[in-house]
């Protein structure tokens, strides 16, 4: 009879093996997500800086002032932390770029730019033309 027991746990290694990996995933995933979901602190973007951005009016220079008013951005680890580069394209002229701004406590706001250099010109200011509040 004891041996039938250990038979049972021994041919059963797997399933608990593949339980304590499953839980460690579940566990991992859960530590990831919770520290994405709770913001970066001041230097991230919050819901009345993001309320100032007007499309098709501010730039990257006062976009950049309006979120990072205490100047954290000037330590690479921390602008690494806030901004996330999504996308760039080019297009007749026009660059576009997506970036992920994250939030001061909570969410992230994607931010589109793009300027337009089809005129000749190379000193044209890159505007906001599109801004999603997702959670902030």
């Amino acid at each position: 009879m004891k041996k039938e027991r250990e038979n049972i746990f021994y041919k059963k290694w797997w399933f608990w093996t593949l339980i304590v990996i499953i839980l460690s995933i579940i566990v991992s995933i859960s530590i990831y997500m919770n520290n994405k979901l709770t913001g970066v602190g001041t230097a991230g973007i919050s819901k009345e800086e993001f309320d100032k951005i007007e499309i098709g009016e501010t730039t990257n220079f006062e976009l950049n002032n309006i979120i990072d008013q205490n100047n954290e951005w000037d330590n690479d680890e921390i602008y690494e932390r806030c901004v996330e580069k999504i996308r760039e394209e080019k297009e007749d002229h026009k660059y576009t770029y997506i970036y992920k701004y994250y939030g001061e406590e909570k969410g992230y706001a994607i931010i589109t730019l793009q300027a337009d250099y089809s005129n000749g010109y190379y000193y044209n200011d890159v505007i906001v033309i599109k801004k999603e509040n997702v959670g902030l």
